[in-house]
């Protein structure tokens, strides 16, 4: 909004007080400070174009540095599958030998208790099969 002093300013004198001085047209701030301006915007205009420029190329630069980030992250995590899968079977034929080891080692205990219960039974054999026929031959004369 034009203030009063605006407005009355339209009306200043454009020379000095005295002679003759050639004509004056009102002045017009508002028109001064666009015309001052205008070149202060247009020279913004290149500048803002510039920075439009260097945000799309930072936009397209940050996708292209996500999508490598994706691409890398998804060839560690296969890396990763095929280590572990490679880890469990590792795991697994170690556990099937040491329960191979485990299965030899049952077996050979049980290959002794056998060979000492044989030889128990081969000492006391004998004995026992004097009492029985001995049973027998009781009964038989009764």
């Amino acid at each position: 909004m034009v203030g009063l002093h605006d407005f009355l300013g339209r009306f200043r004198r454009v020379a000095v007080p005295g002679g003759a001085a050639p004509a004056g047209v009102p002045a017009d701030p508002e028109a001064e400070r666009a015309a001052e301006l205008a070149p202060v915007f247009a020279a913004l205009a290149d500048a803002h174009g510039r920075c439009a420029r260097i945000r799309a190329d930072a936009e397209r630069e940050a996708g292209e540095l996500v999508e490598r980030a994706r691409a890398r992250a998804a060839s560690v995590v296969a890396a990763a599958r095929t280590e572990a899968a490679a880890e469990r079977a590792r795991l697994a034929a170690r556990a099937r030998e040491d329960r191979g080891r485990e299965g030899a080692a049952a077996a050979e205990a049980a290959r002794r208790e056998v060979a000492a219960v044989r030889k128990r039974a081969g000492r006391r054999m004998p004995g026992e099969v004097a009492r029985v026929v001995g049973m027998i031959r009781a009964l038989a004369d009764a």
